[in-house]
């Protein structure tokens, strides 16, 4: 199919000339003159290949085609007038929804705050907001059921379609009940838990998270001895918690029960936390939240994620 080379100009001064089928109240009406728009329509009529008007002295008529063509793109260019007065409301995003989701393990001081300050701006967006863990979340942010997503970079690397917005940047840590035997010694290292019984949240579940952690086990000198693998990261808490083996999560999960845990981070090892959505994305609320989001984080005071 052949790609014809139109532009917006060439449709305003045909839809004239339709609308008058006079040719000098068209070209008034245009603030052009009326051999102009004689050369545009003409050069209109040779690219789509078909004549658009009978033209006499003393009268201007369409043809089938410039019939055809005037009906549709009258539709079009009203279609047009409404999309920028739509654009040119305040409010663009007034009565859509905004779904969010977030990993269940992250702790999220910030958000209060934030959404406190979005809802005052915006109080037409309703706002949705769901926990999961990591697969239930990517997979449902995947399938669209999800604006945006609060995870780990590492989840939603490399991922086509999508802007990354960080917030802060986390610590890799090993986290132990505070009643293990190592949980009093100083300047404690990752290598010396090669002992150790660890603790995973399964690799079904977070595939690049799981692997990442046995990377960093190795880069210490060891493969670490998994005892466990569970579900999801709260399950893992409880377990260390009890006293069964050792984690190795980040500084960005909240620990309820922060007083029976003990433990250490991995210098080095920069865990990037952020905000995720789809470029393709089309609801007006996303954008709305994202600037606004920007606005607090990266332009304006950077949020403290332990705040």
């Amino acid at each position: 199919m052949r790609h014809h080379q139109i532009n917006l100009l060439q449709i305003e001064y045909f839809l004239a000339v339709a609308r008058y089928l006079n040719f000098t109240e068209a070209a008034k009406s245009l603030y052009i003159s009326q051999p102009a728009l004689s050369k545009q329509i003409a050069i209109l009529e040779n690219e789509i290949g078909v004549q658009l008007l009978f033209r006499t002295r003393r009268s201007v008529r369409l043809t089938p085609a410039g019939a055809v063509l005037f009906q549709e793109l009258d539709t079009i260019a009203n279609q047009i007038e409404n999309a920028i007065e739509k654009a040119r409301q305040p409010v663009l995003a007034e009565n859509s929804v905004l779904s969010i989701g977030c990993l269940e393990a992250m702790g999220t001081p910030f958000l209060p705050a934030l959404i406190k300050e979005f809802r005052q701006h915006y109080p037409g967006i309703h706002l949705i907001f769901e926990r999961h863990s990591f697969k239930p979340l990517r997979e449902k942010f995947l399938r669209g059921e999800f604006d945006i997503i609060f995870t780990l970079e590492i989840e939603v690397k490399d991922t086509p379609d999508i802007i990354w917005d960080p917030f802060f940047v986390a610590e890799a840590y090993i986290f132990m009940s505070n009643n293990h035997p190592l949980a009093g010694r100083k300047n404690l290292k990752l290598e010396d838990l090669r002992d150790e019984g660890f603790v995973m949240i399964s690799r079904e579940e977070a595939p690049r998270s799981f692997d990442s952690a046995i990377a960093l086990c190795r880069a210490h000198g060891f493969t670490p001895n998994i005892i466990k693998q569970m579900p999801n990261v709260e399950s893992v808490l409880l377990s260390v918690e009890s006293g069964i083996g050792v984690t190795l999560l980040d500084t960005s999960v909240r620990t309820i029960h922060a007083d029976t845990f003990a433990g250490f981070a991995i210098p080095d090892e920069p865990i990037e936390v952020g905000m995720t959505y789809r470029k393709s994305n089309l609801n007006p609320a996303v954008a709305l939240f994202a600037n606004h989001f920007r606005d607090k984080t990266i332009g304006g005071t950077e949020l403290d994620p332990n705040a």
